[in-house]
């Protein structure tokens, strides 16, 4: 996946990189795939870069102290398409970049380019670290803000040889000096409002990226991006190497699970949710279910039988939401519920049928995966060319839902942005099996034993 999709950059962003452990390879690289789509990129710092780094740009800019706006940026980018700005270069082997005040009052309402990237933070070449009482410094201009960690700090001792500031996060996080550096620390460190987040600009989103991600520290990233997702101010978590063909290898963000169980069971006769079930319930079962495919939060959308089902799940960490339209009978309504009760917290929702009880967490955390993987923004599982659930769908099409009016079927939606799905290709059929009648339930469970 590209880090231009990943972050979703729109033309008039200003994308401003902190942190440690590849905030400048990210800079140009994300330049680098805009270009590609034709658009117009300005690079800068708002600190001090290596002077050898900007052989990455293909055009360099430079207007000393006077800080007007070079006359020939508007034919320079017409040009080259990517032009790095700066001040002036120094003794030492480095450029000094742009006041945040300026860029903002130039750069970044500028009719002549699409989007302004920005290193805005120093880091002395190590993985993580802590900012100064001077940094970072981001121009309030900044719609997205990637706060960078490079995976390699994990297991490193936190002292000042391998940690930037440790003493900062020794006294910010409680992590104890000398000390390897565990997924807690640096998720610690991203989330901390004096150290990954400082000095964010408000309504930016934040999306930190940890990167050098490899085989062996996947596992551990993922733990990072799930304690960070705790903070709502986090956007999303970019687990990757910037280095790679594919630089990101997933975008970690919250799916909420809508557990649709507000149905009559007219043709069961009773309520089928609270059928047993191997020990347990129909109702339950597909709630553990759901609850180990790892998302974020689950509702369960429910009718006439809420108080039952309430007992059946009142102590797994799920919500019971009423649909008030319930008598309709109509999966629309109960999805509706559902998307409205998860709007302010999550990305995506996962449909899930409440009498879906064969349904896997492995076959759930495959959707996931394929969410968090970019495959598609709507992710379905298909079992001998037949579509089936549970699904996840960004919520780029939730108002589309919402907007539909009695009497019509998701589906109908889903099918018009079929070039939208992925569709996840599974050797059971549980994902097609849903129980309406008393020969599917005794059939069913049967073969399920």
């Amino acid at each position: 996946m590209r880090i231009a999709d990943a972050l979703e950059v729109r033309p008039g962003d200003v994308v401003a990189l902190v942190g440690a452990g590849g905030k400048t390879s990210t800079m140009f690289r994300l330049a680098d795939e805009l270009v590609q789509q034709g658009w117009r990129v300005v690079t800068t710092t708002t600190t001090r870069v290596a002077q050898d780094e900007l052989s990455f740009a293909p055009q360099q800019v430079g207007f000393g102290h006077g800080m007007y706006l070079p006359k020939s940026l508007p034919e320079q980018l017409s040009l080259h398409r990517h032009v790095f700005v700066f001040t002036k270069t120094e003794p030492d082997h480095k450029v000094r970049g742009v006041r945040p005040a300026w860029l903002d009052e130039n750069l970044a309402q500028a009719p002549f380019l699409d989007v302004v990237i920005v290193e805005a933070d120093g880091s002395r070449r190590l993985p993580m670290k802590a900012p100064l009482p001077h940094e970072p410094v981001i121009p309030s201009s900044a719609s997205i803000v990637v706060p960078v960690i490079s995976m390699e700090a994990l297991g490193q001792p936190l002292d000042e040889a391998h940690i930037y500031g440790a003493e900062i996060v020794h006294r910010l996080t409680g992590h104890p000096l000398g000390e390897a550096v565990t997924s807690k620390t640096i998720a610690a460190v991203l989330i901390h409002p004096q150290l990954g987040v400082k000095g964010i600009p408000p309504g930016a989103r934040i999306a930190p990226l940890l990167n050098r991600v490899t085989a062996e520290t996947l596992s551990a990233a993922r733990e990072v991006a799930s304690y960070s997702l705790t903070d709502l101010n986090i956007n999303r978590v970019l687990l990757g190497c910037v280095h790679s063909r594919d630089p990101v290898l997933e975008t970690r963000r919250r799916i909420g699970a809508i557990i649709l169980a507000a149905g009559e069971s007219r043709r069961m006769g009773q309520p089928k949710m609270l059928l047993p079930w191997k020990g347990t319930s129909i109702i339950r079962r597909v709630c553990e279910q759901v609850i180990e495919a790892g998302v974020y939060e689950a509702v369960v959308v429910v009718g006439r039988w809420r108080d039952a089902i309430q007992m059946e799940v009142d102590d797994l960490p799920v919500r019971v939401i009423v649909n008030p339209d319930y008598e309709q009978g109509e999966m629309l309504s109960s999805l509706q519920a559902g998307i409205r009760a998860i709007w302010h917290t999550s990305d995506a929702c996962m449909v899930v049928l409440g009498d879906q009880p064969a349904i896997q967490s492995t076959i759930a955390r495959q959707l996931v995966e394929c969410y968090f993987q970019g495959r598609g923004m709507i992710v379905a599982p298909s079992y001998q060319q037949r579509r089936g659930h549970p699904l996840i769908i960004d919520r780029v099409f939730w108002q589309s839902i919402l907007d539909l009016p009695p009497g019509a079927v998701p589906r109908d939606l889903i099918r018009a942005n079929e070039d939208q799905i992925y569709h996840l290709v599974v050797e059971s059929d549980s994902v097609l099996r849903d129980i309406d009648t008393p020969d599917e339930y005794r059939r069913y469970l049967d073969e399920s034993e």
